[in-house]
């Protein structure tokens, strides 16, 4: 999957020119109010394109611009701090931020370079430039599995998170974190470290998905007591969770769908783990996110899924989704025999080596 279609300090606090803030309360997103200004973006675009396409990020109407020469000039009234893209007719594209401190800005589609620009254009298109040529590199391979593979994609994350880290006084970690939509793959800990209400990227209008998430996963940090929750087995008899937690068992809940592929190329490992220790205390619960009730069976006599299985068929409305703030699957909470969370979001080889160190105490 290339990188376009992806849906991976002590710091100063920067002070956002022509935006106004109030004050947040608890649990509460208040975006930043930014006025709207005019910005020029000028270039060249690649050898034989022919036209260009403009687009706001997230996406909306794609408008679409007569080139001359091969160089073009749009001006466009856009929303300070927002995120645009820019694409051109031989499927280069590039993203540029509306910025006051130099409202125009000239790019190069030869080499996806900003030529002119503010600090902030130029400073974006430098990690930019890093990331996609690291998605290149990963987007030649032949296979998405082995070792290579999984070394670049672990690169990506890197360098997605270093991009946060070097930039927290400024607003390019709202790309990173939600418009490219990775905030699902940092930890908590990494979350923590940067979703603070001194950083004032963390109130651009955009973060406002990465606040709901970062606010969600606290529901099923470690340490706090399980959420007791009751719903249907697929014979539609109601089930609570209570009846498996503190049994003198290690709970393991898999929070999964049929039509989620990453948790169904999972399910070998999650029955490697079941045929392994479920004789010596753990139990699996699965939750499903279904909607449609034969999809969901079907799936579990499929894939010979040999545990408890339980949904309410609401899919992302379902209780579990809301009581344990569930936003990305699949995703994993463990629980203790005596009723506390031990470990949430661990995934593979995490999981299976949590689970070895659990059952060779």
């Amino acid at each position: 999957m290339s990188k376009k279609n992806i849906l991976s300090a002590i710091c100063m606090v920067l002070v956002l020119a022509s935006c106004h803030n109030t004050q947040n309360k608890e649990h509460v997103f208040t975006p930043m109010l930014c006025d709207s200004i005019d910005f020029v973006i000028e270039g060249m675009v690649s050898d034989g394109a022919d036209s260009l396409y403009f687009d706001e990020r997230p996406y909306t109407d794609t408008k679409s611009y007569s080139i001359q020469d091969g160089r073009f000039s749009i001006k466009v009234r856009q929303p300070l701090y927002k995120f645009v893209q820019i694409e051109d007719g031989n499927d280069g594209w590039m993203l540029v931020i509306v910025d006051s401190v130099m409202n125009r800005v000239v790019v190069d589609f030869n080499t996806n370079t900003v030529v002119e620009g503010s600090p902030l254009n130029k400073r974006f298109n430098h990690y930019q430039l890093i990331e996609d040529s690291l998605w290149s590199q990963l987007n030649e391979l032949d296979s998405d599995e082995g070792p290579e593979y999984e070394e670049l994609n672990n690169l990506i994350l890197e360098a997605e998170w270093n991009c946060i880290m070097e930039n927290m006084d400024n607003i390019i970690p709202v790309y990173t974190l939600s418009l490219s939509g990775q905030f699902p793959m940092f930890t908590y800990e990494q979350l923590a470290e940067c979703m603070k209400d001194e950083y004032e990227f963390t109130h651009h209008p955009e973060m406002e998905i990465v606040w709901k998430f970062y606010w969600d996963m606290q529901k099923r940090l470690p340490g706090q007591k399980y959420h007791d929750i009751e719903l249907a087995d697929t014979a539609g008899t109601m089930h609570k969770l209570s009846e498996y937690v503190g049994e003198g068992n290690y709970v393991l809940i898999d929070f999964w769908a049929s039509w989620c592929g990453p948790c169904l190329m999972s399910m070998p490992m999650m029955k490697d783990l079941y045929d392994t220790y479920s004789d010596r205390g753990l139990q699996i619960i699965g939750i499903s996110f279904d909607d449609n009730k034969a999809n969901w069976i079907r799936a579990i006599e499929r894939e010979k899924l040999p545990w408890v299985h339980l949904s309410d068929l609401n899919g992302w409305e379902s209780i579990g989704a809301k009581t344990y703030g569930i936003r990305a699957i699949p995703e994993t909470v463990l629980i203790s025999p005596d009723g506390k969370i031990v470990a949430t979001g661990l995934r593979e080889e995490l999981l299976k080596a949590k689970i070895e160190e659990i059952f060779s105490r």
